[in-house]
């Protein structure tokens, strides 16, 4: 089963390819260019690389938020058009699930931190083992009271380190550990292979229904 994952939530867009349980492909940059004017040109440059025209997709996954509001809504829209065009199935992946993903056989606690600005964050509180588990919703609130929800060792990952990784070591100490940068990002193969499970519990999205979840509702 072919499914696109994409994730514009961040200022790192990122698409990628999964064939089943087979990675494909991916295109991750962090750069100064808006999501709307290289979302469609890389979702093209992934097919032509997999030698796939986009009818023969079998559905696509796409992050949800939280994150950017703009962001979020130029991925989502781009991606109900595209499945709506070509009916085939949509799925909604939160994006704190996508970075916590990375480092989902991690047997601890991991809990992805968004810098959502206003001296808030994104966070959520899921546990690594043989699948991602869940234990928060996803969550918009100042780091002290996110960390007040977090009461084990546990793996902080995403861009909110850079900002509050001292208030979390000054929390936790050698109970917190900080993941690299590398892991920071939603990848879009890995909202695919969230996308991914979720088709095969048969629990999809409609394509009209289907809606970000910015958490908060004021822009970011």
């Amino acid at each position: 089963m072919k499914i696109l994952g994409v994730d514009t939530s961040t200022p790192i867009g990122s698409v990628g390819l999964i064939d089943g349980e087979n990675f494909v492909g991916e295109h991750s940059l962090n750069i100064v260019q808006t999501h709307s004017s290289r979302l469609i040109p890389t979702i093209d440059q992934i097919l032509k690389w997999a030698n796939l025209t986009v009818h023969e997709l079998d559905a696509c996954a796409v992050g949800i938020g939280p994150g950017s509001f703009t962001g979020v809504r130029i991925g989502v829209g781009a991606a109900k058009a595209l499945c709506y065009a070509i009916r085939k199935p949509i799925v909604g992946v939160s994006t704190l699930a996508a970075v916590a993903d990375n480092l989902r056989y991690t047997n601890t606690l991991i809990c992805p931190v968004l810098d959502a600005r206003r001296n808030e964050i994104y966070g959520a509180v899921f546990h690594g083992g043989e699948r991602l588990e869940r234990k928060s919703d996803d969550l918009c609130v100042p780091i002290e009271a996110f960390l007040d929800r977090v009461s084990d060792t546990a793996v902080f990952v995403g861009d909110g380190l850079k900002r509050y990784s001292g208030a979390i070591l000054k929390r936790f100490g050698e109970n917190a550990i900080l993941a690299s940068a590398a892991f920071n990002v939603p990848r879009g193969s890995n909202i695919a292979r969230l996308g991914y499970e979720r088709i095969l519990n048969g629990r999809t999205d409609d394509y009209f229904s289907l809606t970000p979840n910015y958490v908060r509702n004021q822009p970011t």
